[in-house]
């Protein structure tokens, strides 16, 4: 591991104090040590895609064709072949394995790509040459069916499915995807705008003159509803949706256009049935929002910093001021992989004392 720019350490109960702001359950994180080391990146491109499969394997997507992997645990990291010459923005990625994953590019033209030969040879599986076409995010909800989300075109929300892994990709119709608002797009932030619950639903999150959330149990037909999320303008909304895994759901947003203005995240706890606010609020616009469930805690972050919580939002305490788009905890650990618009990567290490 090469730290090119700066480590960090601390005990987190420092930066409480300082703060003004202690948590219900203040034990938790007087017991806590954060490490956040900047490692060696071989992009220079803003990065917003991100998608873990194991404790070892990451893989990032951004700018310019930027496509990156560890193996390690994200200790090094290996840049990979672009699958054309368009310097697409590539913001968000979902990975099958070490070997296989599937990029989907924002803006025109509008691509998605599969490997199976870590980038030796890209596929491509879909592409829509309307010049207004724009895509923020993909998921998958097990091996086989996945989800694509974009912007509206044509006053009707894009959104594909695929139910073969991602090799053919299918626009549901509109009859069966909830009417759009006048003012109403996902958000291609962190690529993290999809979320899928402990019931396997998919769910979606908008912004605009609402916050909607969209859901669906099998990709087909949706049905929505309003959140109490911040709304009002085309740059409002919530902008990235995670999952706990054991039923509780929490969003984060805000306003990208006002980074420093605070807001309340939203979380539900019946599977994304119904919506409350927070108790707490966070410091600023919001990208990403990611859950640890070695460490049961989430975290989430944005253009002035990240905050965590571990009791669902309650309180929210900021433990960075450091510029995040994307953020992944590995799995079965309390490390995370961040990185941001210089293409700068991170590792968050997140180190519990034993009593």
């Amino acid at each position: 591991m090469k730290i090119v720019k700066f480590s960090s350490s601390f005990f987190l109960c420092l930066l409480f104090v300082a703060c003004n702001e202690m948590s219900t359950d203040e034990s938790t994180f007087n017991n806590l040590k954060i490490e956040i080391t900047t490692i060696e990146s071989p992009a220079a491109s803003s990065i917003r895609g991100i998608s873990v499969v194991d404790s070892n394997t990451i893989w990032l997507s951004g700018a310019n064709g930027s496509i990156l992997r560890s193996i390690d645990g994200g200790q090094t990291w290996a840049q990979l072949q672009s699958p054309d010459k368009d310097s697409l923005d590539f913001r968000s990625v979902h990975a099958f394995s070490s070997n296989s994953a599937i990029i989907v590019s924002a803006g025109f033209p509008a691509r998605a790509y599969k490997t199976v030969d870590v980038g030796q040879s890209w596929n491509l599986v879909y592409e829509n040459k309307d010049s207004s076409a724009f895509m923020n995010s993909i998921a998958f909800k097990n091996d086989r069916e996945g989800i694509i989300m974009g912007d509206q075109l044509n006053g009707r929300h894009l959104l594909l499915r695929t139910g073969d892994s991602g090799d053919i990709w299918k626009r549901i119709d509109s009859v069966d995807i909830p009417k759009p608002l006048a003012i109403e797009n996902a958000f291609a932030a962190s690529g993290s705008c999809i979320a899928v619950s402990n019931t396997s639903q998919f769910l979606i999150g908008f912004g605009g003159e609402q916050s909607r959330i969209f859901t669906s149990k099998n990709g087909y037909k949706w049905k929505a509803e309003t959140t109490p999320m911040h709304h009002g303008g085309a740059s409002s909304g919530i902008y990235s949706i995670a999952a706990s895994g054991d039923g509780k759901i929490l969003a984060v947003g805000g306003d990208y256009s006002k980074a420093d203005s605070s807001h309340f995240p939203i979380i539900s706890i019946n599977d994304g049935k119904s919506w409350i606010k927070t108790n707490g609020k966070v410091d600023g616009y919001r990208s990403v929002v990611t859950y640890s469930k070695q460490g049961q805690f989430w975290v989430c972050g944005g253009t002035n910093g990240l905050e965590m919580s571990s009791n669902d939002g309650k309180n929210w305490m900021k433990f960075s001021f450091q510029n995040i788009n994307t953020l992944r905890f590995l799995q079965k650990t309390t490390k995370a992989i961040g990185a941001n618009s210089k293409g700068e990567i991170f590792l968050f290490d997140f180190q519990f004392k034993k009593d």
